[in-house]
């Protein structure tokens, strides 16, 4: 089993920061750490999405765009492959089923692998509605 991380960004590790959350979201959302993900879906879904507000059902697989127009189908996105082994415990921080936050620096990947963004339209619809904030 490993554990991903998806990025528009090619990185050769990848560094704590703090992560972007819009007002009201929990707090889990905007901690300064690594998010990682058991779920590769998920990753490619995180890195595939265009700029702005994005709602996605996680279950159903759907999604909306504030900006769809934004959605680049042929754009590179990476998924960074990491063993959950080479992390201490006493490090991850399990937020739900689909995320652990890391307490490190950096995070040396296991490997990396190139996408388009196109790759997650076979997981995912998008909803015709445009999200509006």
């Amino acid at each position: 089993m490993y554990w991903y991380h998806g990025s528009k960004k090619l990185f050769p590790k990848l560094k704590k920061h703090k992560a972007y959350a819009p007002p009201g979201a929990p707090s889990e959302d905007g901690l300064e750490a690594i998010y990682l993900t058991p779920d590769f879906v998920f990753a490619l879904f995180n890195a595939a999405i265009p700029p702005g507000i994005t709602k996605a059902d996680l279950t159903d697989r759907t999604m909306c765009f504030e900006n769809p127009d934004m959605f680049n189908p042929e754009e590179d996105i990476y998924i960074y492959i990491i063993d959950p082994l080479k992390i201490p415990d006493d490090r991850k921080k399990y937020i739900d089923e689909w995320q652990i936050v890391v307490d490190m620096d950096e995070i040396e990947p296991d490997k990396v692998e190139t996408y388009k963004s196109s790759e997650i339209l076979k997981y995912y619809t998008i909803k015709d509605e445009i999200l509006k904030v």
